[in-house]
């Protein structure tokens, strides 16, 4: 949404685009910062509870945008449509890990990752609609009201059908949830898993404020084409968490992992020579296909570590491991940025491929340590 919307917000505000960039990490970090408590929460509310008021709260704080005044408000909106987000996805996480059998967790993962990119293509698309039909201001408003049948079906949801949830040993609260990952947070699988997934973050977060002005600038395209295409080759990559998820049920995640980042670091040098719009797309494409076939193993391996940490506070340790592995991942998005600002397109894309090898290097780690357990 934001990346579309932001040459319309820089041209009928007084806003920047240093203090647009801003507005990207207030979105970030509360997307990261909200992943434990949802987690920890999830273990002593209910899953559906937090995957209603994640959902709730990023609505209204949509909505809110159209009445935006001033820059404090929508900085506020922003961090609340993160955090929104955020625990919607990590309650979301902790369902599959409680609900999802142990022969079709991948699969079920898979579908959940797909989301993500799939987004990039409808998302990009329906902002443009909508910002051309209704105007700037007017858009969040109708973006808020499509989770509305989601949020519906949640309530009905809690209103006929109790949890089924294990009795654990000691009743899970924020307070044990915190023991819980301090217990566990400088095991050796705990900082291979947080280092793997910081370097997926930051190159995730990075690409989508980086991505369609490198498109735009290699290829003379417009912004809006731009957004397009860059749309389009990471809606490919819904199909790569699929098949990552598929092929996860049945090789492993450690294969998928190294694999994957692999792929993508070797892919990334290739984007600071290409000028061509056909090499550009095609090296994203490999690129895309490659990374996201990573999503659904990433979340496979810190699911099957929670639970090996707790059995009472599995949400805690997943919700955990996302937040640190996302505040990791926005910090390195930062120094991904600058490199490219201060340094140009061949040291952006050097740091960018050298994150994806230490991400593989800790996958390889993992794989060595553990062998088959995941």
């Amino acid at each position: 949404m934001f990346s579309v919307a932001i040459p319309d917000v820089i041209a009928l505000t007084s806003v920047t685009y240093t203090q647009a960039t801003v507005l990207f990490g207030a979105l970030f970090v509360g997307y990261a910062v909200s992943q434990f408590p949802a987690g920890s929460l999830a273990d002593e509310l209910g899953i559906r509870t937090v995957l209603l008021c994640g959902a709730g709260v990023a609505c209204v704080a949509l909505a809110s945008l159209s009445v935006a005044g001033s820059y404090v408000h929508v900085f506020g909106a922003l961090f609340l449509i993160g955090a929104g987000i955020g625990s919607f996805r990590s309650a979301s996480q902790v369902a599959i890990s409680a609900y999802a059998s142990k022969d079709n967790e991948g699969k079920a993962l898979g579908l959940l990752t797909a989301a993500e990119p799939f987004s990039y293509v409808v998302g990009p698309a329906t902002v443009a609609v909508l910002i051309e039909r209704g105007g700037l201001f007017t858009m969040p408003l109708f973006l808020a009201l499509t989770p509305l049948p989601l949020i519906g079906a949640l309530a009905i949801g809690m209103h006929y059908q109790q949890e089924t949830t294990k009795t654990p040993v000691e009743t899970p609260s924020l307070r044990t949830g915190v023991s819980t990952v301090a217990d566990h947070l400088f095991d050796r699988i705990t900082l291979l898993i947080v280092g793997f997934g910081t370097a997926f973050s930051a190159t995730t977060n990075a690409l989508i404020a980086i991505l369609p002005w490198y498109v735009v600038d290699t290829t003379g395209l417009s912004l809006t084409v731009g957004n397009f295409y860059a749309g389009v080759i990471f809606g490919a990559g819904a199909v790569a968490a699929l098949i990552g998820g598929v092929l996860r049920d049945r090789i492993g995640s450690c294969p998928i992992l190294v694999g994957g980042f692999a792929g993508a670091a070797l892919a990334v040098p290739f984007l600071a020579v290409v000028s061509s719009l056909f090499w550009v797309l095609f090296v994203l494409g490999v690129f895309s296909l490659a990374l996201n076939s990573v999503l659904p193993a990433r979340d496979h391996v810190v699911n099957v570590h929670s639970r090996a940490c707790s059995d009472s506070e599995t949400g805690a340790m997943i919700g955990g491991l996302r937040s640190l592995c996302y505040l990791g991942g926005g910090i390195g998005a930062v120094g991904i940025g600058l490199t490219f600002a201060q340094f140009g397109r061949v040291a952006g894309f050097g740091l960018l491929a050298i994150v994806l090898l230490v991400g593989g290097l800790c996958a390889s780690l993992l794989w060595i340590t553990t062998g088959d357990e995941y």
